[in-house]
């Protein structure tokens, strides 16, 4: 049953994602031009080892390869969940989809499912163009630290968007969840460059930040073959970051939902 309804929702987005080709095939470009465009930046630095990156293997251009592709995994987990509402008020339907047969969560996850699909599309598609026109290799690869830091960084951030989904269901538009945590992942995530050549203050704010921990153990496990134990900590952090963001966003987002029936403006945008 569960199945099938997810079933459902991916191929109802697939198809109407599908049905813009163009729109797909610009974001695939983007893909290219931003990792040649640090590929081109990375040349600039030179190929000398950089003392702040050799825990992540020393050169620049895979460190922020990792950072600028599973910068799309925090994209996806902000925003689907929020997105999906957005379009149900839009439509007019999310009334009627919330009194349907089917549970608030089995709706948020069906309706997320694609873009988390199309999200791991454009991760993958990162790493095709690195090796194949950069010459990018991975050596030192530990899948096994790399799934489970790949599984917690998706929770941590699907935790957040239904908090800010909340704040979509409620406010109908401003996302203060989403924007904070994307500026914060940007700035202090350590996207770009590595969070140790931030000054001790923002540092601070830094290794509060789910995207520091989740790409400190995406880079570890990717480019030096960390094991769990080398990366432990981060593991840990994220999994404690997920139980309270998932515990928030759902306490939320029945808040939210509870008081948009009470005044009912549940269908309103």
């Amino acid at each position: 049953m569960i199945t099938s309804i997810f079933k459902a929702y991916f191929l109802r987005d697939f198809r109407q994602n599908m049905s813009y080709r163009f729109a797909f095939f610009l974001d695939i470009m983007s893909v290219f031009v931003n990792a040649t465009t640090f590929f081109f930046v990375a040349k600039l630095i030179g190929s000398a080892v950089i003392p702040s990156l050799e825990n992540f293997g020393g050169a620049y251009f895979p460190f922020v390869l990792v950072g600028i592709a599973f910068a799309t995994y925090q994209t996806a987990g902000l925003t689907s969940f929020s997105q999906s509402l957005r379009q149900e008020q839009f439509l007019g339907t999310l009334e009627s989809i919330l009194v349907a047969p089917v549970s608030v969560g089995i709706f948020l996850a069906g309706s997320a499912l694609w873009d988390f699909f199309y999200a791991t599309i454009e991760v993958v598609f990162y790493f095709l163009v690195s090796i194949w026109a950069f010459n990018l290799t991975f050596n030192h690869v530990n899948w096994e630290t790399a799934a489970v830091s790949m599984a917690l960084t998706l929770s941590s951030f699907m935790g957040l968007g239904i908090l800010a989904a909340a704040f979509i269901l409620r406010f109908k538009k401003g996302n203060p969840v989403a924007w904070l945590l994307a500026t914060l992942g940007e700035l202090l995530g350590g996207v770009y460059f590595p969070t140790t050549i931030l000054p001790g203050w923002l540092k601070k704010i830094s290794d509060w930040t789910p995207m520091s921990h989740a790409l400190q153990a995406l880079r570890k496990s990717l480019l030096t073959g960390a094991n769990f134990r080398e990366i432990q900590s981060h593991l840990i952090f994220l999994a404690f970051f997920s139980v309270i963001a998932w515990a928030l966003g759902i306490g939320a987002f029945w808040l939210a939902l509870k008081k948009s029936r009470e005044d009912g403006s549940l269908g309103h945008y």
